[in-house]
């Protein structure tokens, strides 16, 4: 049989799945989680990586403290040793943010003049959907309220809610926007349950296997969230909540890996913070003119540092991101997930004090990268995005016109 191209085959080969599983269509397309796990069937059949993770981390670096020398990394890059020096990293050096400074995130992601088009997390998740029949098209999760960080023709708020999240991924909608409240409900693996569980004489034993993994760990976040947001409902969760912004970046990640893993997307935006940089870390305070301390929001660190009142902030803050993505790549290896996935982080600016777009700090990992420092020579996020589109086959499919006409990828990531 001839196809057309790689995901006509995968589409043909997920319905063949379902036709000789017995599974009713209507039934798949009644839970996502089936959906899933369908799904899943033909992805581990399938070689190369399908999946993607965008990252934004706010506020540059300094690149003698995030480049390594030899094989060390510096004290900003520091947390990603393990997995730098298991070749799982690349950092790219000598990048650009086209446009740099506050406000061009994640909305530069594939257009020099972007207002109005989709961000880079949304063009590439509706292919990537249209090509996967993913029943989430693109989740964009954060830990701050934002609404310019994910774009389709206008700006998608960033979803700060857990619970939202889950109730997004678990009702199977078509996007990934949302905020606000989401009302007190039963437990989404009592919702999914009952209809998996009687059609698990269908499924092989891993599936099943698989399958109770993921209620577990559906209901381990559920139980996180109930814990830290008394009441039943879950409110979009604000730097100032009683969850902080640690344990917020800590679920996203866990619901981030859990939709993946899931199948439930696969495109999956995560921010550690906004590109105002107005959020304040846990325990970040600086003495006032009073000699009262204050919560430091990370704009202060970042336009201070030659400010002997703020020695240290900088570096402290900018490693504190890399722990975050740190944690996400951690999450990625233990559910095996770093060879069908590739995490791109990016982040507004290079010199933040400056809001220059030089020397921006940007990273690539997992889906089979060629790790180390690679010298990219001034490319852009565009020129990246291009690269990491053509590596998921994103120029292929129904939708892969959005990705054919971008300028020159950078050649020699993976």
């Amino acid at each position: 049989m001839r196809y057309k191209d790689c995901f006509d085959k995968e589409r043909r080969d997920f319905l063949n799945v379902i036709k000789r599983s017995g599974i009713a269509l209507g039934a798949i397309q009644a839970s996502s989680m089936l959906a899933g796990v369908m799904m899943a069937r033909v992805a581990e059949a399938q070689t190369g990586p399908g999946k993607s993770v965008a990252v934004f981390m706010p506020g540059g670096c300094t690149p003698a403290k995030f480049f390594p020398t030899g094989g060390t990394l510096p004290i900003q890059t520091a947390p990603l040793q393990s997995h730098y020096a298991a070749g799982r990293v690349a950092l790219l050096k000598n990048a650009t943010m086209m446009n740099g400074g506050h406000g061009v995130m994640f909305n530069r992601f594939n257009d020099p003049n972007p207002w109005g088009k989709q961000s880079f997390d949304v063009n590439l998740g509706k292919t990537l959907s249209a090509n996967s029949n993913a029943p989430v098209k693109w989740l964009n999760l954060g830990t701050t309220p934002v609404s310019e960080l994910s774009r389709d023709s206008a700006g998608i708020p960033t979803i700060t809610s857990p619970q939202a999240a889950l109730d997004v991924l678990f009702a199977g909608g078509n996007s990934g926007g949302g905020g606000g409240a989401v009302a007190p409900r039963k437990s989404l693996v009592d919702v999914h349950y009952k209809a998996v569980n009687e059609l698990k004489t269908k499924l092989g034993q891993h599936e099943k296997e698989k399958l109770d993994s993921h209620f577990n760990s559906i209901r381990e976040l559920e139980s996180t969230i109930t814990s830290t947001n008394p009441g039943g409902s879950c409110p979009a969760i604000t730097n100032t909540s009683a969850v902080g912004f640690d344990a917020t970046s800590k679920l996203m990640t866990d619901i981030a890996v859990l939709a993946l893993s899931c199948n439930l997307s696969y495109s999956v935006s995560l921010a550690f913070g906004t590109d105002e940089h107005l959020h304040v870390l846990d325990g970040a305070m600086i003495k006032d003119t009073t000699g009262a301390y204050r919560p430091r929001p990370s704009h202060d660190s970042h336009h201070n540092q030659g400010n002997p009142s703020y020695a240290g902030y900088y570096d402290q803050d900018v490693t504190y991101y890399m722990s975050l993505t740190t944690q996400l790549l951690d999450k990625l290896q233990a559910k095996g997930l770093m060879d069908s996935t590739v995490v791109t982080q990016v982040s507004d600016m290079g010199n933040v004090d400056a809001h220059s777009g030089q020397n921006c700090p940007m990273l690539v990992a997992g889906g089979g990268v060629r790790g180390g420092v690679i010298d990219v020579g001034g490319s852009s996020q565009v020129n990246l995005f291009q690269a990491v589109g053509l590596r998921l086959k994103a120029n292929q499919g129904t939708n892969g016109s959005l990705f054919r006409n971008w300028g020159t990828p950078i050649s020699g990531l993976f």
